[in-house]
């Protein structure tokens, strides 16, 4: 099966599928939290971060967009993690620290087989681009691991008012290559229901690399075997071939 046959736009979802962190968010929280009375442990610190970004996901969506500034939507999100276990005030400074850092390629890197993949695409021609659920530092980052200058464009969810699984992200990444053809476009993603299935449903073409974090629970209503693969060094070398 020929997966980029016909295909004119490739678009990558970030966290987990085209950049990885370089250690779990909640360890490098508890590390910058330490310099500043943070007794607690990595542990305490993983399932305060994962509450505390689920509630102010469902209290305030896509970061924030429609109510409070993206910045201000993480700073919450850092006090909720250490509400209670440092000294009152240091939280402005741990999250000031922490909104800055994670801009950078101190904490994030390429994932294995993404420039082969952005190579191997850009020497057949294709258009890439980048379609995430995130808030603005992404332009930050992908110029910070050196791969900006690959990408026709960067969608953001924040930035354009409209998350994954809704169709309109993918209609706007259509547009900014003046596309009219959704069967022409293909999205790369590790999430099922806001890559994957996300996509199928506006009429791109997709395909699945699981989070090593969380592998993919094959079930009836997986994607076809041959729509998943285990890495983007896999995936690109597949496509090398073809």
């Amino acid at each position: 099966m020929n997966i980029i046959s016909g295909i004119k736009l490739v678009t990558f979802d970030a966290t987990n599928t085209l950049i990885k962190f370089r250690m779990p968010p909640w360890h490098y929280y508890a590390l910058v939290a330490k310099d500043y009375g943070f007794t607690g442990t990595e542990r305490e610190v993983k399932e305060k971060f994962i509450d505390s970004y689920r509630c102010m996901w469902e209290k305030y969506p896509n970061f924030g967009k429609s109510s409070i500034p993206w910045d201000q939507w993480w700073r919450k999100v850092v006090e909720r993690t250490f509400e209670g276990q440092i000294p009152q005030g240091k939280e402005t400074v741990i999250s000031k620290i922490l909104i800055e850092e994670y801009k950078t390629s101190k904490l994030w890197c390429v994932a294995q087989g993404g420039r082969q993949l952005l190579n191997i695409l850009e020497k057949k021609g294709i258009n890439t681009g980048v379609v995430s659920n995130f808030d603005p530092r992404l332009h930050d980052i992908l110029r910070s691991v050196g791969i900006i200058k690959q990408f026709k464009f960067i969608i953001t969810s924040y930035e354009v008012g409209c998350s994954k699984p809704d169709k309109e992200i993918f209609s706007l990444a259509m547009k900014k290559c003046g596309l009219s053809e959704p069967s022409e476009c293909l999205h790369i993603g590790d999430d099922v229901k806001k890559d994957y299935e996300a996509a199928i449903s506006a009429g791109w073409r997709a395909l699945v690399v699981p989070s090593g974090d969380a592998p993919l629970a094959m079930t009836e209503d997986s994607p076809a075997p041959e729509h998943v693969y285990p890495d983007l060094l896999t995936l690109a070398n597949c496509i090398e071939k073809l």
